[in-house]
């Protein structure tokens, strides 16, 4: 029995001067930036801002997997994130989830005293 050949894969490494996704002027000082600003999180709520990326802003607080008292800390993360236009599809996600947890805010005021 013989195995059926493989076709070779090229990928275009080379720089483009057309604008696009892959001609991003992003900076290593961004990326360092950001990552202290996780960092600076700490492993329990770093877990929680995954948490709420997984299952989502409500069903996150909703079943306790997100505590209310890191919101503000997450929401400050969310923030860094989206003040940097480069970060692309992270930044429109981090809006997006700062949206969220404002729509959760609004709809469970009562629970929300501590924010």
């Amino acid at each position: 029995m013989t195995l059926p050949k493989l076709e070779t894969l090229t990928i275009d490494t080379t720089i483009s001067n057309e604008p696009g996704e892959y001609s991003i002027p992003l900076n290593i000082t961004d990326i360092i930036s950001i990552c202290k600003d996780f960092n600076n999180l700490g492993w329990q709520v770093q877990k929680q801002v995954e948490t709420i990326l997984e299952v989502g802003v409500e069903e996150a607080l909703l079943t306790g997997k997100v505590k209310l008292e890191v919101i503000p800390h997450i929401k400050y993360f969310l923030h860094r994130v989206c003040d940097n236009i480069y970060f692309g599809d992270a930044a429109f996600q981090a809006q997006e989830c700062l949206e969220l947890i404002a729509q959760y805010e609004d709809k469970y005021p009562i629970l929300n005293k501590t924010n």
